[in-house]
């Protein structure tokens, strides 16, 4: 695992006790996307999951209630980390409205919030979803967060051009694009990439607006 992918640099020695113990966690948590995203949920061992950390089975005891936990812990930190990127973004009182709906949208197809294994990782607990209700909550959580800063974003986008619009509808449909691209991403099966992802994201953002496309 890189050890500067969650922000700490150098070797375990040049760290505070506070700052291994974030570095430990954290490399749980990554471990945890990643064998998902190889295995599935059902997949996703205790075992696998340690091997792929490069931790013992007391450190994962030593921080949560099981595998469950683990998981669900891992699904919320990146929604987490999502919801704190676009809010960053939105907040950028340097830019239009315009501009950061538009960057709020290519967020979501940017490292870090995009990976390999993120997508797929992210199919899986969509997928178990069905069957794991805990699984549900951070989902519908985070869908009814994500909505409300575009919606904001929707609104300052119209007033800058003088339009009227329903907010509410287009941030909900951008949220739904955004899971489609998603799921094609994950599955490969249309052949999207990243960047045609945010260029369909910006067509719709234009049709909301009113703007004329190619």
């Amino acid at each position: 695992m890189n050890p500067n992918l969650h922000g700490f640099g150098g070797g375990p020695g040049r760290r505070t006790r506070a700052e291994n113990r974030e570095y430990r966690l954290r490399s749980l948590l990554d471990a945890a996307i990643r064998t998902v995203a190889r295995h599935d949920i059902h997949g996703a061992t205790v075992e696998r999951i340690c091997a792929e950390a490069g931790a013992s089975r007391g450190l994962i005891a030593h921080y949560f209630d099981g595998k469950e936990a683990l998981l669900l812990a891992a699904l919320e930190e990146w929604y987490r980390q999502s919801i704190a990127i676009k809010s960053a973004i939105a907040a950028d009182s340097g830019s239009t409205a315009e501009s950061r709906l538009r960057q709020v949208a290519h967020s979501s197809f940017m490292p870090p919030t995009y990976r390999w294994e993120m997508a797929a990782a992210w199919q899986a607990f969509t997928n178990a979803s069905r069957y794991h209700p805990e699984f549900v909550r951070p989902i519908r959580r985070t869908s009814r967060r994500v909505t409300a800063i575009v919606r904001e974003l929707f609104e300052g986008a119209a007033l800058e051009h003088g339009i009227r619009i329903d907010a509410r509808k287009c941030a909900l449909g951008l949220y739904i694009l955004d899971d489609g691209l998603w799921n094609s991403l994950a599955t490969g099966k249309d052949r999207l990439t990243r960047k045609s992802a945010q260029s369909l994201c910006d067509r719709y953002i234009d049709g909301c607006l009113g703007h004329p496309t190619p």
